[in-house]
């Protein structure tokens, strides 16, 4: 009985580990493309945790599950050392939060020690039913609503988890060598509320720390838009150094009192008319800070021969959006449009449109180029963190898109992606102010 009771748990356990890598990866149908490598993950896992649990030592035994499950996982799923270490504890911490609640519970309520919950088989029974339950909803429930991807590597959420779950080894291991202490209900509601009050430490600290991330990147939206405020006045006072001279040569004109002069100042107005044309212009967006970048933008448009047609049929003032978030996702989109034409690009009418239109009760940003297709088999690649088409070696490559994508989803926005041999399109769409249905 001990050893059907053992693999089920055991074979529980893998599935559930398997799932948590899904969610943490964000790779949600890792295990339904993949049953032949599930089913040998599961095998192997149970096997290991089985073999361990009857011939090893229970101080020794998770040291070796641990080991073993970080370099199982890497192989199976492909992922590296350190991206499995981290799903590894995350899982390693929720074992050891739902066993601890359950042990202490079962320990007050039924009045007995820990011999006897480890020892006698009906109050085991009850509590690996309740632990593996608890286990069952915390992971599903990561699983459903989880939006952290432990791809994003380096991130302080992945050292946390990292830290609380290596903490949880070192407890478990500590727990298991009391074994026979007479104040195991004491000492283990002590390690449970240590191990909660550092688990709430870390989370603050990650809070302080995402806080001064998001001011970081504030202000080099700031700093940005200065930049385009710069780039504005230089472009007005050069415009108005224009001005000037084609104003002094008329004024010269008028001076010469020639009977010819109307004539002549018509021809010249009429030879300098599309430079006038084509001068930098302002753009009504409903939002000051995308008015200059869409101006800024429009005037580089202008000096690369690229006609760039903004059509704002709906004000961005409908939007609940974040300024700088707005900035953020609309400047990496036209930006990614202007560099889709690159230098050696042969297209002679070289466009770009930026389109804002409601329907349905959604805004819609429009953002689209008639430069080169993007290859059907890296469109589902584009929004990866690190992927990117530019063959230049530069860190800055491959995450603009993939932050847009992230600032539009944390926005509960959606963004899609079309494109053909006629033109590629970028498609956002948001929620209206107000419309909170």
């Amino acid at each position: 009985m001990g050893i059907v009771r053992e693999i089920l748990s055991d074979g529980i356990e893998s599935i559930l580990f398997l799932i948590l890598f899904e969610s943490l990866y964000d790779n949600k149908t890792f295990i339904r493309k993949n049953r032949i490598k599930t089913i040998y993950f599961c095998i192997l896992y149970t096997i290991a945790s089985y073999f361990s649990t009857y011939y090893v030592t229970k101080i020794y035994h998770t040291l070796i599950i641990l080991i073993f499950c970080i370099l199982l996982l890497a192989y199976i799923t492909k992922i590296n050392f350190s991206i499995s270490s981290v799903i590894f504890f995350s899982f390693l911490s929720i074992i050891f939060v739902t066993e601890s609640l359950t042990e202490i519970i079962e320990l007050f309520i039924l009045n007995i020690n820990l011999d006897q919950l480890f020892l006698i088989q009906k109050y085991f029974w009850i509590f690996l039913i309740i632990s593996k339950l608890l286990q069952i909803f915390i992971i599903l429930a990561i699983f459903k609503f989880n939006k952290f991807s432990i791809k994003d590597k380096g991130t302080s959420m992945s050292s946390l988890m990292l830290q609380v779950g290596m903490l949880g080894f070192f407890i478990f291991i500590v727990n298991f060598s009391t074994f026979n202490m007479k104040i195991t209900k004491l000492y283990n509601i002590l390690i449970f509320i240590l191990y909660l009050i550092f688990l709430i430490i870390g989370l603050k600290e990650l809070k302080k720390h995402e806080k001064f991330i998001n001011i970081k990147a504030n202000y080099k939206i700031q700093e940005h838009q200065i930049k385009n405020m710069e780039e504005i006045i230089s472009i007005i006072r050069q415009e108005k150094h224009d001005f000037a001279n084609h104003i002094n040569v008329i004024w010269g004109l008028c001076s010469l009192n020639r009977p010819n002069t109307v004539e002549r100042i018509k021809n010249y107005v009429d030879g300098i008319s599309d430079n006038l044309h084509s001068s930098f212009k302002y753009i009504a967006t409903g939002n000051d800070y995308l008015d200059g970048l869409l101006s800024i933008k429009n005037n580089y448009a202008v000096k690369n021969n690229i006609n760039f047609d903004i059509m704002i049929d709906e004000p961005f003032s409908k939007l609940k959006i974040k300024e700088n978030e707005l900035i953020s996702i609309i400047s990496n989109l036209v930006d990614n449009a202007f560099e889709s034409f690159q230098p050696e690009s042969n297209i002679e009418s070289k466009k770009i449109t930026f389109d804002t239109f409601i329907e349905d009760n959604k805004f819609y940003i429009e953002i689209s180029d008639n430069a080169s297709m993007i290859p059907k088999n890296i469109q589902n690649k584009i929004f990866e963190k690190g992927f990117s088409t530019k063959t230049e070696k530069s860190g800055d490559h491959g995450f603009g898109l993939y932050i847009t994508k992230q600032l539009i989803e944390r926005n509960n926005g959606c963004i899609s992606l079309e494109s053909n041999s006629e033109i590629t399109k970028f498609l956002v769409s948001f929620k209206i102010k107000g419309d909170d249905k």
